[in-house]
């Protein structure tokens, strides 16, 4: 809960009150996320006092990155591509944008597929702490509405992301390592918003969305969620009992 106050609810504070799209860019773009490097902060501090170590910080085997990976970066590369095709920010924003990515990820992640899922693993079995870690994943997005000012878009976005929290475990359980979830986390949202710099500048048409719009975001996490079902399936035996660092 502290977490989820210091970045959510500090990062409200600190965005514009009429916060969109455009605007939400445009701070990440103009000077370092305050609340989402506390919240790294706040994490660190807990991993520290608390004695955490199974929380995955060890280097990936370069062995299953290099095997397991192919897919999601093909899955990167029409964003990026988008990206310089509509032109990309300048330089300052490009380097605020990749600094505050890198930031989300790592506070995320270390939340999500590290502290919750220990925490779960340990209590149930390992379906469960799968579907259980990424449904919360996916519910904090739905956060999303007070920004975006649209419920039914922010709940698409949490069902993404849900799906999305499915690949992300399945990479850091074949890889041994948190940091593979962390790296594919960040080029992800930057990704997104090298394209969001451009293409958010332009309004949204008024009146309601068509469907096809909140269908959007679960369409195209879909390939990455069904890879990540099939990482799952084929877990080795050292990672279904918990020996992450095996393939």
């Amino acid at each position: 809960m502290a977490w989820l106050a210091v970045t959510v609810i500090v990062g409200t504070m600190l965005r514009p009150q009429t916060a969109g799209i455009a605007e939400i860019v445009g701070f990440l773009s103009g000077g370092i996320a305050w609340n989402v490097l506390a919240g790294a902060v706040l994490l660190a501090i807990a991993t520290r006092a608390f004695g955490w170590r199974d929380l995955g910080f060890r280097a990936p085997r370069s062995g299953p990155v290099l095997r397991l990976a192919w897919f999601p970066v093909l899955t990167l590369l029409p964003f990026y591509a988008i990206a310089f095709a509509v032109g990309l920010p300048p330089a300052q924003a490009v380097l605020f944008l990749a600094v505050n990515t890198a930031l989300v990820a790592l506070s995320e992640e270390w939340m999500f597929r590290g502290v919750l899922f220990a925490a779960f693993r340990g209590r149930m079995a390992l379906w469960a702490a799968i579907a259980l870690t990424s449904v919360l994943f996916g519910a904090v997005h739905v956060l999303n509405a007070f920004a975006l000012g649209d419920i039914r878009l922010a709940a698409a976005q949490a069902v993404a992301a849900m799906m999305t929290g499915t690949l992300l475990v399945a990479l850091m359980l074949r890889t041994g390592s948190i940091w593979t979830a962390v790296a594919y986390h960040l080029l992800w949202n930057f990704g997104i918003l090298l394209v969001a710099y451009e293409t958010a500048k332009y309004p949204l048409p008024d009146g309601p969305m068509p469907p096809a719009t909140y269908l959007m975001p679960m369409l195209v996490v879909l390939p990455n969620f069904l890879y990540g079902l099939i990482l799952l399936r084929r877990l080795p035996d050292a990672a279904r009992s918990g020996q992450t660092g095996a393939d």
